[in-house]
């Protein structure tokens, strides 16, 4: 399949190089050095591209995502921030009748981590000794605090547990802590890849649920196996209508 790279930073070439093991090939470097479109999106400088991954910025998701909805190409997003145009987004989206797919994380294991936090805590949920709380690390470029998947995480907990009202990653000196408030907890430093932990705390016990990515290879073999299940596809989709296909099961 051919794929084009909306954004060629670390993620980008990281998804470009396991493409490539894959067998596949790679028409567009949409930000690289020797890229030659001078930012312009169109059939031509997409060159036969099937789908699109955007690892890019998140000012740049909407244009990316217009301009691959008139060269009639899907795109997979993996890019976070953008999220105030969503909206719009969709709406490019359905009017167009591409193929799209967001994930604030492609990781195959932290969809299987999701899952299993989503499980624990509808457990949880039903034993009112017990209180939760997360916590996410990653290197000191990325931009956004917290993270997209942390955010994803803390109103996965929000929705499952009756007593949460919502989720906060602020402790005020001399406030005593919401007791209704997830806290989440926001670490950037060194070249972490990224650490999400969910701690249940109990009063004589503690369980911990952590995922630790070793590198960015998960996240990019993620983003190639989304890019290989959109082709061909129509539509609003995220990680989850993949690890269904996967797994042959929904939560």
């Amino acid at each position: 399949m051919k794929l084009a790279l909306f954004g060629y930073g670390r993620m980008g070439r990281v998804v470009e190089e396991i493409a490539i093991e894959r067998g596949h090939s790679v028409t567009l470097r949409l930000g690289a050095p020797s890229d030659s479109s001078e930012g312009r999106i169109t059939p031509g400088s997409l060159n036969g591209a099937r789908v699109a991954v955007d690892f890019s910025v998140a000012e740049a998701v909407l244009p990316n995502v217009r301009d691959a909805a008139e060269s009639g190409v899907g795109i997979v997003v993996g890019t976070t921030g953008w999220e105030e145009n969503r909206t719009e987004v969709e709406k490019v989206v359905r009017d167009s009748g591409i193929g799209f797919l967001f994930a604030p994380n492609f990781s195959i294991g932290m969809l299987l981590f999701t899952r299993m936090v989503q499980a624990s805590a509808r457990l949880v949920n039903r034993v009112e000794d017990y209180d939760l709380h997360l916590w996410e690390a990653h290197h000191r470029h990325k931009v956004d605090h917290p993270g997209g998947t942390a955010v994803h995480l803390a109103e996965l907990l929000v929705q499952e547990l009756d007593r949460k009202d919502g989720w906060s990653t602020e402790l005020r000196p001399g406030e005593a802590v919401d007791p209704r408030t997830l806290q989440v907890s926001v670490s950037r430093v060194g070249e972490v890849p990224g650490v999400h932990g969910v701690g249940i705390e109990g009063p004589d016990d503690r369980i911990e649920l952590q995922h630790r990515a070793r590198n960015r290879r998960g996240f990019a073999r993620g983003a190639v196996l989304a890019a290989e299940w959109m082709e061909g596809r129509s539509g609003l989709h995220t990680m989850d209508d993949l690890l269904d296909d996967l797994t042959g099961s929904a939560p």
